[in-house]
């Protein structure tokens, strides 16, 4: 196996200018990496590295030095870990796999963590609590044997370790040491969540033929327990193992893949027979936070032009869906009755068209329901990401009453593999209103907002729908 040494001398001949022209450098690397035999892991990390660090002094000789700054701290989270030597949060936070498994969880799982510097303080690992947000680390003070605990960040985040205080560990019987298998604690009760920041960790692992004992929080799209390689374990197992939540921030086409094969129903679609083609999907968010307050009077605009343009299409209403896991809780049943009387009043008021609504149905049926959509037009979030996250290659615009929409809609598409066009409209031709003076500054994109010039948002929408079915008709 490769010593600290080999990769300090493979790093050197990637990264040194003074070490002779590229194409010399890359031979001598891939040499020395033959003759040590590294593992693939260390390769990976190695080069992408030695790639952030290179891309970092071309972003510096043109004169970006902010954008350079950002690649030289992309490097530092691939910098490998000599053995025996304190890893701080930026090492710990390394990717295993693209987006996917920080490599602070591999060593939980493992049971082979590296101690921790921070603030530069030295700890031991001693254990990981997972509860149903985020994991909690067990450390070890070096200089006096005190324990304490260091909180991750949420699913979102991927569960990203960051610098902060820690706290004096209390009731951490059970955590500490690594002699009894460590559980992995998944199953956000958001699909969107799950799909995005929790499953294709998993799905790496057994991939590489590893067997992985699993406490499954929430069913939402998928029981992972019908997965080759997942063993089962029960809730009461967490309080006497130490447990880890996996995270990753991408949309995988294996994990989507995953997902489909599981809903997808035996015996063909649960479409009414004779039911034609549907052209567009139009998603009706209702009520709440991130409302469009005259939802109703757009809609019904773009409806009545989508039928003199297309010669009265089938056009899909969707609302609120129900998961596995939602379809008795009261919370739940409020919102979709609130999103389904929106629908029905939209289709009330447009007698003539064409609709289906598909607000209260189950995400396995609605899937199947959306089957042969070619465009659609929605709001931000979960509703997106139904199709956003399932159909990808689907094109659609995103309606996003804040003045950062255009890097909204771009973020979105870069969080799922194979992501097709997102559109979104001119932020002139919203009003979003203002934030309460009570509410945390996060909570701004969330504000309720409306369209100014409707005849002209139709325009538009009518326009890139046009647009992409002409791209996409054979």
């Amino acid at each position: 196996m490769v010593s600290d040494d080999d990769l300090t001398a493979v790093r050197r001949l990637l990264q040194a200018a003074d070490q002779g022209d590229g194409v010399s450098r890359l031979r001598r690397a891939r040499h020395s990496l033959i003759q040590t035999n590294p593992s693939t892991h260390a390769v990976e990390h190695v080069g992408l590295e030695s790639a952030a660090l290179a891309l970092a002094r071309a972003l510096e000789i043109s004169g970006l030095p902010l954008a350079a700054q950002r690649c030289q701290l992309l490097a530092t989270s691939f910098s490998p870990i000599p053995t025996g030597s304190p890893a701080a949060a930026a090492q710990l936070n390394a990717w295993v796999y693209p987006r996917s498994l920080r490599l602070y969880q591999q060593q939980i799982l493992d049971g082979n963590p590296s101690d921790v510097l921070i603030f530069g303080q030295r700890y031991g690992l001693r254990g990981c609590r997972a509860d149903e947000d985020r994991n909690h680390l067990l450390l070890e003070d070096r200089k006096d044997g005190s324990l304490w605990w260091w909180p991750s960040g949420e699913c979102g985040e991927g569960y990203l370790l960051t610098e902060q205080p820690l706290s004096p560990a209390e009731h951490a019987s059970g955590c500490t040491g690594w002699e009894r298998p460590t559980l992995v604690r998944t199953g956000n009760s958001n699909f969107a969540h799950f799909l995005w920041n929790e499953l294709d960790p998993l799905l790496r692992l057994i991939q590489a033929n590893r067997r992985v004992a699993v406490v499954q929080d929430s069913d939402t799209v998928l029981n992972l327990a019908h997965l080759e390689g997942v063993i089962p374990a029960q809730p009461g197992q967490l309080a006497s193992h130490p447990s880890v939540r996996l995270g990753g921030t991408l949309v995988t086409a294996q994990a989507r893949h995953t997902v489909l094969a599981a809903m997808a129903t035996p015996g063909g679609s649960s479409s009414p027979p004779g039911r034609p083609q549907p052209l567009i999907l139009l998603g009706i968010r209702g009520p709440g936070r991130r409302e469009l307050v005259n939802e109703h009077e757009v809609m019904v605009a773009l409806i009545d032009a989508l039928c003199r343009r297309f010669h009265n299409p089938l056009i899909l209403l969707d609302g609120f869906t129900y998961q596995h896991n939602n379809r008795q809780q009261a919370q739940a049943q409020q919102r979709e009755q609130a999103c389904t009387a929106r629908v029905q009043a939209i289709m009330g008021a447009c007698p003539q068209a064409q609709l289906e609504n598909l607000s209260g149905l189950d995400i396995s049926t609605w899937l199947q329901r959306t089957e042969g959509v070619r465009f659609y037009v929605t709001h931000e979030g979960t509703m997106h990401h139904k199709l956003g996250w399932l159909r990808p290659e689907i094109p659609s615009l995103c309606l996003v009453g804040s003045v950062h929409a255009a890097a909204i809609v771009t973020w979105h598409r870069k969080q799922c593999e194979g992501a097709g066009p997102i559109a979104t409209l001119p932020v002139e031709l919203f009003r979003q209103q203002p934030r309460p003076a009570d509410q945390p500054e996060s909570e701004e994109r969330n504000q309720p907002f409306e369209l100014l010039a409707i005849p002209q948002a139709v325009a538009l929408i009518l326009r890139e729908i046009t647009a992409q079915l002409e791209l996409t008709t054979p």
